[in-house]
């Protein structure tokens, strides 16, 4: 196949085909945070997102995972990622005073954590 040949509609859909298969290829794997026993009067059951959606100027769409554990034991948050995803998670503070919401990504089956900013700069290139 001579890429110089084809026309400009050609190329997009090339490109497209492309891009589905590199999607397809990227490494998926469980996306974990572990969390310590807490006071569940005070305390949410711990959550874990990936950022699906993050419009221009908008608030990130989420999808979110589970907790397994407890509130005495702890335990940890999971969901399933893709590398370069977009990660977020927390527990909310009923007093509203010591909320955790945590920002990371998910790079070689591990989540790193990092700033919103960056976590924005990032996103563009995760979907």
């Amino acid at each position: 196949m001579n890429l110089q040949e084809l026309s400009i509609e050609e190329l997009v859909k090339l490109i497209a085909e492309a891009q589905k298969i590199i999607d397809s290829r990227k490494q998926t794997g469980t996306a974990r945070v572990e969390f310590y026993g807490y006071n569940a009067r005070r305390y949410s059951k711990p959550w874990i997102a990936v950022v699906t959606e993050w419009p221009v100027g908008g608030r990130p769409e989420l999808e979110f995972g589970s907790f397994v554990g407890d509130d005495t034991d702890g335990g940890f948050a999971e969901i399933t990622a893709k590398e370069g995803q977009i990660i977020r998670w927390g527990q909310r503070d009923n007093r509203g005073n010591g909320t955790k919401n945590k920002w990371g990504v998910f790079r070689n089956g591990e989540v790193v954590e990092i700033d919103q900013t960056e976590a924005r700069d990032l996103f563009g290139g995760a979907q």
